[in-house]
């Protein structure tokens, strides 16, 4: 373990604490390090949410556990056996640029392209986007409908949590004090499969979104009827990311039509508990979840149609 070095910030000029930074050598070495040190050890990518939130002393860690060495182990994207694998030093622009989120896993690119800047983009972590565990974390809804699954490392070993039960609360999650998050992996969506994103913030770019939300819809071989639907918002009810459930029962064995999508955007703001903040009112969010609930069957039944012509 290579000590990088004790920043002393003074807190009459400085808004940040000291802390002690740490570097392991490999994988096996970090775990190691977080088995030793737990709660007190916090974990760092690249700092993109962690940094500002230590000079805003929304945070105040002692040690940090800086992992961007262990690329070698933690940064992939990969397809096996029908499973796609994220590893969680993946970036935003390594989600952007590969063609495994190409056709029916666009809605990760799109999310990808929403994201931040290309200089965050190119920073910024899938792993420290999940732990961040906060409505304002672009990635969370995509994978929730995708029903994904979060890959847990120890040194006794590792396991697997749904993301639904992964993040518990804002900035809380699953993870244990000697854990790592590894990897997010998910089942690559079947025929007559598409997905979508739609995020609206206050600005085009650099901007906490107002409203973010994911469809993966699924057909039946009629090309009409809703086989699978999973529905994700930043925020449903609480301040973090979260399934419309009642939404996605009202849509699934359903023939799509006007009544079928004003239904289904009845239902969802049925289910929406949303406060009002500086962003947007709390009418305003549910107006846009709505648009963009629609917005998001429509263009991917349609996608769906077109490929089955070609």
């Amino acid at each position: 373990m290579r000590k990088i070095g004790i920043l002393a910030g003074n807190p009459k000029v400085s808004s940040v604490s000291a802390f002690e930074i740490y570097s392991p050598q490999d994988l096996k070495e970090a775990l190691k390090f977080k088995e030793s040190e737990g709660e007190r050890a916090v974990v760092m990518a690249s700092g993109t949410d962690l940094l500002p939130r230590m000079r805003k002393r929304q945070t105040s860690p002692s040690v940090l556990l800086s992992i961007s060495s262990l690329e070698d182990d933690l940064k992939y994207i990969r397809q096996e056996h029908g499973v796609i694998h994220i590893g969680a030093l993946t970036t935003l622009t390594d989600l952007l640029n590969s063609p495994v989120f190409a056709g029916r896993l666009s809605m990760v690119r799109e999310a990808a392209m929403n994201f931040g800047a290309p200089q965050i983009r190119n920073v910024a972590t899938v792993g420290g986007n999940i732990c961040s565990a906060s409505s304002s974390e672009d990635l969370i809804p995509v994978f929730l409908a995708l029903d994904a699954k979060a890959r847990l490392l120890s040194a006794e070993g590792d396991r697997s949590v749904p993301l639904k039960g992964f993040v518990k609360s804002k900035r809380l999650t699953d993870l244990k004090p000697s854990e790592l998050l590894s990897e997010i992996y998910f089942d690559a969506p079947g025929e007559n499969t598409w997905s979508g994103y739609e995020k609206l913030g206050r600005r085009n770019m650099l901007v906490v979104a107002i409203v973010n939300e994911s469809l993966l819809l699924g057909l039946e071989t009629d090309l009409s009827t809703v086989r699978t639907a999973r529905v994700a918002l930043n925020r449903l009810a609480g301040r973090v990311p979260a399934l419309a459930e009642k939404t996605e029962a009202f849509l699934v064995g359903r023939r799509l039509s006007e009544e079928t999508i004003a239904g289904a955007k009845k239902a969802l703001a049925s289910e929406l508990e949303l406060t009002s903040d500086f962003r947007g009112s709390a009418a305003y969010r549910v107006e846009i979840a709505q648009a963009y609930l629609g917005k998001l069957i429509e263009r991917c039944s349609r996608e769906i149609r077109k490929g089955s012509l070609r």
